[in-house]
């Protein structure tokens, strides 16, 4: 029985070990191809991270090396022996030696040219040439000793002082030899013999820097390619594995990476050209290693895609041309629905392909030779795109009038693509809409306006009509003996206790008065208005000579105008300056306006008047300077309870011009209010006779 037992739990331990097999084989096939398999170098992360280590490192003692060997050829290493290139790096410093030396001598400092060539490893001499080319040597430090680096120059001593040199004087006209001369055993610690080391090191490295560069950019080589081979491979995964660049668009990453190798590169050329120290050779050298990585990386990647066989199609530029196609493809199927879309164009179309037929039949009837058929092919190609622009430019314009129809001022027709009378029709449509807009912008500024008038109105008739209630108030009030007011809804009658104070009385009933008759004006001149605006007044046009009535007018204000201290200067025409008017209305007209000038006018400032001919012309223009700031258009002068008074603390009701310029157009003139700064000027025209 217990025999029987093992066995069974053998059997289900058994049975156990097969289902976690069955599920492990599972879990690999869902997992993505996941198995442990053979360990491979290629899919090894560790090693390509050491891989790329070595391509960086690699590259960069090949970039190193490559710079130095060109570097080195430049400056003639690999030309001559170490005593040749010797000679040409210290050109250089023997040169910048000898100006500094000129340089303590034009000073007088022959001592301090002495002291600076003791303390380096470099003596110079001052020669003068004779007429045979003998040489005298005037000054010098050199003691004669053996030395192949020598440097010389020609120079003039540009001194304004008379320059001595060891008792001989030096001329500033003449031309001497400066000859330096650098002593081979550099006894002194300076530049020359620093450079004399460094020289001979890099003398000593010239062909070892050109097997480090070679040996360099060979090892790059070898792992890029190495690298490439194991690009998608991971052990334990089976075939390619996408990397973490997989979701961005090939033409994407590659606009990314070169956008970034392109700035690292700008930064390297400008490192290149202003290379300089360590620092900046270093830095260069990074820069050289970072374009590296960016390079194997975009690489690495493009193997990837290219092994995996998803290289163009996961792409921007071929979703975007499938898109197009698809695009083409169902315009294509809907071309025919289109085309009943359009106006016309059916019918266009149905009839221009019947004509086809037509003519092709006769074609093949008519003319035997293939060069007709050919051109006729031709013809009809040519001709079909000219009767769909025709007819979607008919399309075009037709909107367009549908959409002005329903009120769509700022509607514009596209007539950039139309021409000859099609785009003269559809600019006409635009002005048409422009026109609608502008007339929809002046009923605004009409509601407005009438809004500011009904405003206005109220304003300037409750100002006289409170005062006279308040004033009638007070007389009742006297009236009843109380002094107070009795209000508005009492009595006025019965005796008071007290007699009336009739002066009170008398200044009340004066008040009562003025105001009576400003409301009486007010309520004239609203009718007035009314009446010139509308055209019902009776206008009898007769010859009238405009200096004479202006002449007159200004006689009646001319007391007004001195009480104001304003000074009149009037211009006449010379001539008689004859005008159709109406005289009564245009004795008003210059009534208004010379009562403008009174209420409106700085005070101790000139009012000027003329009366103008010009062009067949009259023109009487009144100009004064206003006591108030003119913030408004000289159009909004004109309009009706406008006034320039924004404060409205003086008697007007804003009218006066209003009045004045429709007058003036009833009797066939014009009217021009103008303002600038603090200047008003309005200028009356009238056809002479």
């Amino acid at each position: 029985m217990e025999e029987r037992e093992r066995n069974l739990e053998q059997d289900t331990e058994k049975t156990g070990d097969l289902v976690e097999a069955k599920e492990r084989e599972d879990d690999t096939v869902k997992g993505g191809g996941k198995s442990r398999g053979r360990f491979r170098l290629t899919g090894s992360l560790v090693v390509k991270i050491a891989a790329f280590f070595l391509l960086v490192v690699s590259g960069a003692a090949g970039f190193v090396g490559l710079i130095a060997c060109v570097s080195l050829e430049q400056n003639g290493f690999y030309e001559g022996n170490l005593e040749d290139v010797l000679a040409r790096q210290l050109q250089a410093p023997n040169i910048s030696a000898m100006y500094e030396v000129i340089g303590y001598i034009e000073i007088g400092d022959i001592k301090g040219a002495a002291a600076y060539c003791k303390d380096r490893n470099v003596d110079v001499e001052v020669i003068r040439e004779g007429s045979k080319g003998e040489e005298t040597v005037l000054w010098s430090t050199w003691d004669g000793y053996d030395t192949k680096y020598m440097s010389a120059i020609y120079t003039c001593f540009e001194s304004d002082e008379s320059i001595s040199l060891d008792g001989i004087s030096l001329d500033r006209d003449t031309v001497y030899l400066i000859r330096a001369y650098v002593d081979p055993q550099f006894p002194v610690e300076d530049k020359f013999r620093r450079l004399a080391e460094l020289v001979e090191r890099c003398y000593d490295a010239r062909f070892v820097l050109m097997g480090v560069s070679a040996g360099g950019i060979f090892l790059c080589i070898l792992i890029f390619v190495f690298l490439m081979c194991g690009a998608g491979h991971q052990n334990g995964r089976e075939g390619i594995v996408p990397g973490v660049l997989a979701a961005i668009p090939l033409d994407v990453l590659t606009f990314l990476f070169g956008a970034v190798a392109v700035l690292v590169g700008l930064a390297g050329l400008n490192l290149v050209w202003n290379l300089s120290t360590v620092t900046e050779f270093v830095l260069l050298t990074l820069t050289g290693a970072l374009l590296e990585v960016l390079g194997t990386l975009y690489c690495m990647e493009l193997a990837v895609r290219l092994k995996l066989g998803k290289c163009f199609r996961y792409s921007v530029i071929y979703m975007v041309l499938r898109v197009l196609w698809r695009g083409c493809r169902f315009l294509g199927r809907g071309f025919g629905l289109m085309l009943r879309g359009i106006p016309l164009v059916y019918q266009v179309a149905a009839a221009y392909l019947g004509l086809c037929v037509l003519e092709f039949f006769g074609v093949i009837l008519f003319i035997r030779e293939s060069a007709g058929f050919f051109l006729w092919a031709i013809e009809k190609a040519v001709l079909f795109p000219v009767i769909i622009f025709i007819a979607i430019s008919c399309r075009k314009l037709l909107e367009a009038g549908r959409a002005l129809a329903q009120g769509q001022g700022e509607y514009k027709v596209d007539t950039s693509h139309m021409a000859g009378y099609f785009k003269e029709h559809g600019e006409d449509l635009n002005s048409l809409g422009q026109g609608i807009s502008k007339a929809v912008a002046e009923r605004l500024r009409s509601e407005r306006l009438k809004t500011e008038l009904i405003t206005n109105v109220s304003h300037d008739l409750k100002t006289p009509l409170t005062s006279i209630i308040n004033y009638a108030d007070l007389i009742c009030g006297e009236a009843m003996g109380g002094g107070q007011g009795a209000g508005t809804d009492t009595a006025c009658g019965g005796q008071g206790e007290d007699e009336p104070d009739r002066s009170k009385i008398a200044e009340y009933a004066q008040v009562l008065l003025r105001q009576s008759r400003r409301l009486k004006k007010l309520l004239e001149d609203l009718l007035e208005a009314s009446k010139a605006t509308t055209g019902n007044l009776e206008v009898n046009l007769e010859p009238c000579e405009a200096d004479v009535l202006l002449s007159q007018a200004v006689g009646e204000y001319q007391q007004r105008l001195e009480e104001k201290q304003l000074e009149l200067i009037t211009r006449q025409s010379g001539g008689k300056a004859g005008i159709m008017a109406d005289g009564r209305h245009l004795w008003r007209v210059f009534d208004n306006l010379l009562n403008n000038v009174c209420k409106y006018a700085q005070e101790k400032t000139r009012v000027y008047l003329s009366v103008e001919e010009r062009d067949g012309a009259v023109l009487i223009i009144f100009r004064n300077m206003s006591k108030y700031p003119l913030d408004i258009s000289g159009a909004e002068l004109g309009e009706r309870f406008v006034r320039g008074d924004k404060s409205r603390h003086m008697e007007g009701n804003g009218l006066g011009l209003s009045i004045a310029k429709s007058l003036v157009e009833l009797q066939g003139g014009t009217m021009e209010v103008t303002t600038d700064g603090d200047l008003f000027k309005v200028s009356l025209c009238f056809a002479a006779i």
